[in-house]
């Protein structure tokens, strides 16, 4: 049976974002059930909508969804917009070609044609960005649903009506995103205004098709520090009357992040959440901790991908070398696989099966992989091989790990992460885990592996004896 609809356009706190296509392994099956809606890139949307249609409607059981416009990207240099390929260098990647038709102006002559970056006086003229908007959410609302009465679709519609199955033909977005643009310290006077302005606009394009709105917030660090900056932010943002805000704090890592920092995004979330509920598009636990323990009781969504996307970049930055990393459950944080071992052991976690379950981990995956001798079972975590390249004339060979050792890490990550948002919290039992990793890891993995454990403690306000 598909799962009912909430009236609320976010349907639970635990959102995953729609990466690449093979994601999908990782969020089928089983763990279809483990989260409560997804969040997918316009981008991935305009490069296989058949396919991304299929998949939500009929293997993800119509699971809801909601799509990123992305417009912050033509705002940046065009040659990120730029194909990989060599043979296609200096052309816009095709899904970005699709988005920029269907977005229309200003980007379809300034990016499209001109390959120029968007300014943010492309939007003074009035009814020029109100088209756009009407435009941004209608591709938002008709792209996949288009696809959803396809013949295919059509054909499963029918197939399960013949099983007496009852399933809901609005395959649309549970909401529509407005248009937004990425502001730092220094643009944030330009942008600001253009931002509110779309957005109030955007309002009339989601009532127009019977969608909730949500306003996406995408900021810099050095606007969430600066006391001045945030201010206006939030009193301009107060103006606006969403459903939800959608925060985006630009390379924002909740495990480095600095106490001050924290506690401006707490009072950043809290004094937007009078206006509206609010949702952190990439976040870890800190943020799922601040939504279970009431500390931003209008924390309603924290996103984050398969493995990864806890944090992410505005800009997109190369992905380097892969590395195989485990998601050590007690520290909340993805650990490279040598750290990881060093840390299992000093945790006790190697004595025995019985020591590893109940010390680390007992998650579907562990229980299913630390089968024999802790240890031994343990590398399935980090299985490589050597590769063997050339670089600048040098011979290298880097080890890479096996696709069967991304498997087992990334489904341990996603039964990590339902666990963390679905089971009970205490203040309490919080602070003395993290008490305990600090004192047992801290030489293990140095002050900067652990010292997050403090930091969470301290702003979250945490003792012991809660």
């Amino acid at each position: 049976m598909t799962r009912p609809r909430s009236p609320n356009p976010i349907n639970g706190l635990h959102l995953v974002r729609y990466g690449t296509p093979a994601d999908q392994k990782f969020l089928l099956g089983e763990f279809v059930k483990t989260y409560d809606q997804l969040v997918i890139n316009a981008n991935m949307v305009a490069h296989a909508p058949a396919a991304l249609a299929s998949f939500l409607l009929q293997r993800a059981k119509n699971k809801p969804y909601f799509i990123d416009p992305q417009t912050h990207a033509f705002q940046h240099d065009i040659t990120l917009l730029e194909s990989d390929s060599p043979a296609k260098e200096g052309e816009l990647r095709r899904s970005v070609k699709t988005l920029i038709e269907a977005y229309g102006e200003p980007v379809h002559t300034r990016v499209g044609k001109s390959h120029t970056s968007i300014l943010p006086n492309d939007f003074s003229n009035s009814s020029l960005r109100r088209g756009f908007c009407d435009r941004v959410i209608g591709f938002q609302v008709k792209t996949l649903s288009m696809q959803a009465t396809s013949a295919d679709s059509a054909k499963y519609y029918r197939f399960l009506a013949k099983k007496g199955m009852t399933v809901t033909t609005d395959f649309g977005p549970s909401l529509v995103v407005a248009p937004y643009f990425y502001m730092d310290a220094a643009t944030l006077s330009d942008w600001l205004p253009v931002n509110i302005a779309l957005a109030k606009d955007a309002a009339k394009s989601a009532a127009a098709v019977g969608k909730p709105l949500g306003i996406q917030i995408v900021i810099s660090q050095n606007v969430l520090s600066t006391q001045v900056l945030i201010e206006s932010l939030i009193a301009q943002y107060a103006q606006t009357q969403p459903a939800v805000f959608l925060l985006w704090v630009d390379a924002f890592s909740e495990h480095v992040a600095a106490p001050q920092l924290l506690d401006a995004l707490i009072h950043l979330m809290n004094r937007l959440g009078i206006q509206a509920p609010v949702v952190n598009l990439y976040g870890g636990y800190f943020s799922v901790a601040l939504a279970r323990s009431k500390r931003v009781p209008r924390l309603v969504g924290v996103a984050h991908g398969p493995e990864y996307g806890e944090d992410r970049g505005v800009i997109p930055v190369g992905g380097g070398i892969p590395v195989a990393k485990f998601y050590l459950p007690g520290l909340h944080t993805r650990l490279p696989f040598r750290d990881a071992v060093r840390a299992v052991r000093a945790l006790g976690g190697f004595n025995s099966v019985r020591t590893f379950l109940q010390k680390i981990c007992d998650c579907k995956e562990c229980v299913a992989t630390i089968t024999e001798e802790p240890a031994s079972s343990f590398a399935l975590y980090g299985r490589s091989k050597p590769i063997e390249s050339t670089r600048r004339g040098t011979t290298v060979v880097l080890d890479y790990p096996l696709p069967e050792t991304k498997a087992h890490c990334v489904k341990h990550y996603m039964w990590s992460k339902a666990r963390e948002y679905d089971e009970s919290f205490s203040g309490s039992e919080l602070a003395k885990q993290l008490s305990e990793y600090e004192r047992t890891l801290g030489r293990v993995l140095g002050l900067s592996g652990v010292v997050q454990c403090r930091t969470w403690r301290e702003v979250l306000g945490l003792t012991a004896h809660q």
